[in-house]
């Protein structure tokens, strides 16, 4: 269940969640609440910046371990060296080690519950790639499990119901074999269809219209897997609109453009 990262709007909306006061237990709260200015000002710059984000995050581990805001961001930036590397290893250092910092936040302040679930979420995500069947399967249910949560505390926010989408279209593209494997370990499958992925994905451009690329070209998939050819090249041509600025904007494009070979045929 590969989830998406999204640079822009998901986390801006995380961070106006994460920003409140920081935990009582830290006793230099100004140092702290400049540290997570600081670090989430980098993290919408360059990949340079967001680097020098994960530098500072860690030279201050030992101290906040225990402020669940700064594990938050921790494990972002553990997301974003993620999504910055090439390298299999690493990915696979940073996706493991990022998960174990979500553990450590407490998911029980149900008031910040939304930012930190979609985080975890994420990260269940990024793990599932380098995952046997059984623990992709296994990470899927725990992923719909917090992201569900976290819509239902935060119905507002466009970037849960992106990734609720994403979980949709993927499980609608489960095979034969990963069925049965979600089976046997767990008595029935999840189910979901093209169907409750498109409506989740239009669901994200009715709340934040251009939302962004890669939901234009979710959006072009679903409709394309429905035989709706017309609106699936609709789509595809509001995608190519959007500048290819993150990784994850590139692997868009990349899509885009073997989608477009297809429904041009």
């Amino acid at each position: 269940y590969l989830t998406a990262h999204t640079d822009s709007e998901g986390d801006s909306e995380e961070e106006k969640e994460c920003m409140k006061s920081p935990d009582a237990t830290v006793k230099s709260e100004e140092e702290l609440f400049n540290l997570l200015q600081q670090v989430d000002n980098l993290h919408k710059g360059s990949e340079d910046d967001k680097k020098e984000a994960f530098r500072l995050l860690l030279e201050k581990d030992d101290k906040y371990e225990n402020c669940a805001d700064f594990l938050w961001r921790l494990a972002r930036s553990y997301g974003d060296l993620f999504e910055m590397t090439t390298d299999a290893v690493q990915k696979r250092k940073y996706v493991t080690d990022g998960c174990s910092q979500t553990f450590l936040i407490n998911l029980s302040v149900s008031t910040r519950w939304s930012s930190f679930g979609s985080r975890f979420a994420i990260m269940c995500g990024y793990m599932s790639q380098f995952e046997s069947v059984q623990n992709k399967i296994r990470n899927g249910y725990l992923f719909k499990e917090h992201l569900d949560k976290a819509i239902e505390l935060k119905p507002q926010d466009p970037f849960l119901y992106y990734l609720n989408g994403r979980w949709c279209y993927s499980v609608a593209q489960l095979s034969w074999i990963e069925k049965k494997v979600a089976t046997a370990l767990f008595g029935t499958p999840p189910t979901s269809t093209v169907e409750e992925a498109l409506q989740n994905f239009l669901k994200v451009e009715e709340m934040r219209p251009g939302y962004s690329k890669c939901n234009y070209v979710y959006l072009a998939k679903c409709y394309k897997d429905l035989g709706q050819k017309t609106k699936a090249l609709e789509y595809c041509d509001s995608a190519l609109t959007v500048l290819s600025v993150t990784n994850e904007d590139k692997e868009a494009q990349k899509d885009l453009e073997a989608l477009l070979l297809t429904l041009k045929l």
